[in-house]
């Protein structure tokens, strides 16, 4: 079967429909509720209207066999190491981000408060309800749309624009200045992992796990950072084990790719072609980031973190 739409034509309308329904989402408040079981119903509708529903539907308007373009296969042994490294990576990058701008006299991006509300949620309907409206559901649907979809549909301008590009619509899609970065580091450990292992579900796993770790364990790391009268040394021995889960996480990636490249693995992804002439190098760069989808998701992006 042929594709029935190019991707350089509806693959940026898939996004930029993503970001208008959740500023209508965050616009009309439509995921508050009277009660947790209410909150949480919303929230898991929410997620399908704005994430799946869309993604299912560019997948079915691209091909019948496009499914197939996206990497799902089950976990292998010899990445249990790099996936470990991974999350280390990205809960303590994010950790640094977060508490180092606190610390040079910023706000601390409060994912800790947010994990305490919602801790304290989780104890009036159980556990359950926060796994999968706040943990497993974002972590499918956004994998999905940003890591499954968008990774393939931008690796024709070459795997940096892919990730840059992927990491950065993550990242303002939560419309939060004072967690930008942290987002946005977490876009790309999630990018290049999936470049790395080549399966979409280690990236739900990493997602999952993230989510899981920032409502339930930052909370008590925030209480214990901040209570602990001297931020800055904190700051160093999560600096310290950070450039250590670096540096395994590199470690790891590289021994995935030698097996790659001596035939013991075998490289899942279809590549795209790459672009020739005007979209390779500096123009691949300005046709991504100064398209007219990319400038409107980042003008949302202002407009809704200094208005909400």
């Amino acid at each position: 079967m042929t594709k029935r739409f190019k991707s350089a034509g509806i693959a940026p309308i898939l996004i930029l429909f993503v970001f208008l329904m959740t500023v209508v989402v965050r616009v009309f408040d439509l995921t508050s509720g009277k009660t947790a079981d209410e909150i949480f119903a919303r929230t898991v509708v929410s997620q399908i209207v704005i994430f799946a529903l869309p993604a299912l539907f560019y997948c079915k308007t691209r091909s019948d066999s496009y499914f197939t373009n996206i990497p799902i296969s089950t976990m292998q042994v010899s990445r249990v190491i790099f996936i470990f490294y991974a999350l280390a990576v990205l809960v303590s990058g994010s950790m640094l981000i977060q508490y180092g701008v606190y610390a040079i006299g910023g706000s601390a991006y409060s994912v800790s408060t947010t994990g305490q509300e919602i801790s304290a949620i989780s104890r009036q309907s159980g556990f359950g309800y926060v796994f999968l409206a706040l943990g497993l559901l974002p972590a499918v649907c956004e994998e999905f749309v940003f890591r499954g979809i968008l990774l393939y549909e931008y690796s024709q301008y070459g795997k940096f624009c892919a990730i840059t590009f992927s990491s950065l619509a993550f990242a303002m899609l939560h419309f939060s200045l004072s967690g930008f970065l942290s987002y946005f580091f977490c876009g790309l450990v999630l990018g290049f992992s999936f470049y790395v292992t080549q399966n979409l579900l280690v990236n739900i796993l990493l997602h999952l796990a993230s989510n899981i770790f920032s409502i339930y364990v930052m909370p008590l790391v925030s209480q214990m950072i901040l209570g602990a009268g001297n931020v800055f040394f904190m700051l160093f021995l999560i600096g310290a084990f950070f450039i250590f889960s670096l540096a395994m996480f590199f470690r790891e990636a590289s021994i995935v790719y030698w097996e790659y490249a001596v035939g013991d693995a075998k490289m899942k992804i279809s590549n795209h072609d790459t672009k020739k002439g005007r979209t390779n190098g500096i123009y691949a760069i300005s046709e991504v980031f100064l398209s007219p989808v990319f400038l409107i998701c980042a003008l949302l992006f202002i407009v809704m973190s200094l208005t909400l």
